[in-house]
Formats: structure tokens, C-alpha cells, sequence
């Protein structure tokens, strides 16, 4: 049996794993390549981490004081939650030892609602009468 309820994503993984790129300068190198930006389900994650990346990507410290920094330079600082949140994340994350185990989890959560979103488009095709359901050799409806 499905359950609608379920949530499918983990909050305290994704805060762990910024935690630890605010905390630890080599963490990010870990998840840089593997977890993409939507991953994380919470918007403002999804802000932190994609700037955290950008900063990365220029060579530039991904720690709290830089990324707070690049968010109060933009006036986007409030918009994920300020700086008790990035406060939060830091205070919450005791190293990014197992960093890499969490964007797994991260991950596997993403691909899940990946899975459901193209379930739903599969059902919204089956009740648009707008297409033939006959199959052709083209592979399209």
C-alpha cells in the first residue's frame, strides 16, 4: 500500500551536509560531482548549497563567513533564513566526516520524487484523450 503522507526527503541529512560544507573547506570537493542543486528539498537549502557550489567553482572559501558574506552582498540573506540559519547548520554538525553518506541519501530521496513526478505525468497521459493510446513503431502516442 502507497501512503500520499510520505515525505520523500530528509531534512537533517541535507542540514548535515551543509553544516559541513559551512564548517570544513574539503567538503564540499566530496558532493561537489554528485549531488546536484535540486536535490535538496527545502528551497532554501537548495539556495545555500547552490551558492556554496558557485563559490567553489571560483576558488573562493565556501565556510559561514564567506557564505553569509555572498548572501548579505545580494540582500538574499533573509531569503534562507539568515544568518541563525546558516548559524544553525554550522552549530548542528559536529564534523563532514561522513558527508559523502548523507548526499547519498540526498540523492536517493531526489530520485524518488524524480520516479513519482514521471509516475504522475504517465497517469495525466493515460486520462488525456487528446492522443490516441495506440502504440505505434515510432514510439510515440
Amino acid at each position: 500500500m502507497i501512503n500520499n503522507d510520505t515525505f520523500l526527503g530528509n531534512i537533517e541529512a541535507e542540514e548535515a551536509i551543509l553544516g559541513g560544507i559551512l564548517l570544513d573547506p574539503k567538503a564540499i570537493s566530496i558532493v561537489a560531482d554528485m549531488l546536484p542543486v535540486e536535490a535538496f528539498c527545502i528551497k532554501s537549502h537548495q539556495q545555500i548549497y547552490k551558492t556554496a557550489l558557485e563559490l567553489y567553482q571560483r576558488d573562493k572559501p565556501t565556510d559561514l563567513m564567506a557564505v553569509s558574506t555572498w548572501f548579505a552582498d545580494h540582500k538574499l540573506l533573509d531569503e534562507v533564513g539568515g544568518t541563525a540559519k546558516l548559524a544553525q547548520l554550522v552549530n548542528r554538525t559536529v564534523s563532514a566526516v561522513n558527508i559523502d553518506r548523507y548526499a547519498l541519501i540526498v540523492l536517493n530521496k531526489y530520485q524518488r520524487r524524480q520516479l513519482v513526478q514521471v509516475g504522475h505525468e504517465i497517469v495525466e497521459l493515460g486520462y488525456d484523450t487528446r492522443y490516441s493510446a495506440k502504440y505505434r513503431a515510432t514510439g510515440r502516442l
